[in-house]
């Protein structure tokens, strides 16, 4: 466990900082990606949404919330959008017409194809120097964070 031993120089605290190494890796990691993106016309938003989508066509607007870890209403808009696009429909859930869910159309399927070859690609350079097996001791480590946090409300 972590002990309060502050560090005379404040930088070298949030080195050594967990949550802050893995913001700055969050952030360096999405902005590379809006960069990739941004031929496409995609943003980060919009790149989570066609993730989603793709791993699981036919979504539920609160599954895709879930899943892309987005507030309702910018999911919404990102949708809205999409489909103006032609990206993604909405379809009634066919059991049960109280639900919504939206599907990538072929369009949509076509542009997470292309976005996808730069956006795995930033992945791959960022481990670039990983061993297989210490990228998925890496995976299993950081799903253990989560795994720690998840329903945490403090």
């Amino acid at each position: 466990m972590r002990k309060n031993n502050f560090p005379d120089n404040e930088e070298a605290f949030l080195d050594d900082f967990i949550p802050y190494v893995m913001y700055r890796i969050t952030n360096r990691l999405n902005m590379d990606l809006q960069d990739c993106l941004r031929p496409l016309k995609i943003n980060v938003s919009r790149w989570r949404v066609l993730c989603a989508l793709h791993a699981r066509n036919g979504r539920n607007m609160s599954e895709l919330c879930a899943f892309t870890m987005m507030e309702q209403s910018s999911v919404s808009r990102v949708i809205d959008s999409m489909e103006k696009e032609k990206l993604v429909v909405r379809k009634l859930r066919k059991k049960d017409n109280r639900y919504v869910l939206v599907h990538l159309t072929k369009k949509g399927n076509e542009i997470f194809r292309r976005a996808s070859v730069p956006a795995f690609s930033r992945e791959d350079r960022a481990l670039k120097d990983f061993s297989d097996d210490s990228r998925q001791q890496l995976l299993s480590l950081l799903n253990r964070i989560l795994e720690n946090i998840q329903g945490d409300s403090r």
